[in-house]
């Protein structure tokens, strides 16, 4: 039986959402949850406050469909990573990528997570353990991936890593905008995971000792 799309009224009602939504991104992630108002957001829209309560009940409740929507990009990432079959560099490379194509689009978005989790940390609202679980999309995807890695000895611990550094990469690249485009920071990352591996944290050399190192070299395409 064929069913009834979404009217036109659900579908305008929808992209409102996706509005509100990415203008609270913006603001979140360059002055805080907190610091933000819900005027600010409707301004930033260029709603009024009333209308963006119709769309959303409370600023928590704002805040809970933000993380859902920031969780969906983050399914653009294991999504990649779980279709992975013979892991290798190169699906490093491609997770850096997919970084930058969403900071080209979205630049808030994508350290938003980063600024909302710092800001909660340690709280004990529930919303720290909900950014968590976001965050568990992509390291239980990564670190499926790293079990392979032959200098990887806990994969999730350095998937949690890995999380950090392009987290940081995309906040250098909003800070640094007029700078250093987000391509060539992300090439600088790769280049120096790629070409010099870790030394043993619990071993730290003297300056000017290179040493021997004990990991195998990351090359390009394989690990």
């Amino acid at each position: 039986m064929w069913e009834k799309g979404p009217s036109r009224k659900d579908r305008q009602a929808r992209k409102t959402r996706r509005r509100i939504l990415s203008v609270a991104a913006k603001l979140f992630a360059r002055h805080g949850y907190h610091k933000t108002t819900v005027n600010d957001i409707a301004r930033g829209v260029g709603m009024t406050t009333g209308a963006i309560f119709h769309h959303f009940p409370s600023k928590e409740a704002l805040l809970d469909a933000l993380v859902d929507w920031l969780a969906r990009g983050l399914r653009v990432y294991s999504d990649y990573l779980n279709g992975v079959t013979a892991p290798s560099a190169a699906d490093i490379g491609a997770v850096v990528r997919i970084m930058c194509d969403h900071f080209r689009r979205q630049p808030e978005a994508t350290i938003c997570l980063a600024a909302l989790a710092t800001e909660f940390a340690g709280s004990s609202h529930p919303i720290e353990e909900r950014i968590k679980s976001v965050y568990g999309i992509f390291v239980d995807a990564f670190a499926r991936v790293l079990r392979s890695h032959p200098g990887v000895q806990d994969p999730r611990a350095t998937a949690i890593a890995f999380v950090g550094a392009m987290q940081g990469i995309a906040v250098q690249g909003l800070l640094r905008e007029s700078e250093q485009p987000i391509e060539g920071l992300a090439r600088g990352f790769l280049a120096l995971i790629g070409e010099w591996p870790p030394e043993d944290l619990g071993a730290p050399r003297g300056a000017g000792d290179l040493g021997a190192r004990t990991e195998p070299d990351l090359q390009p395409g394989r690990w």
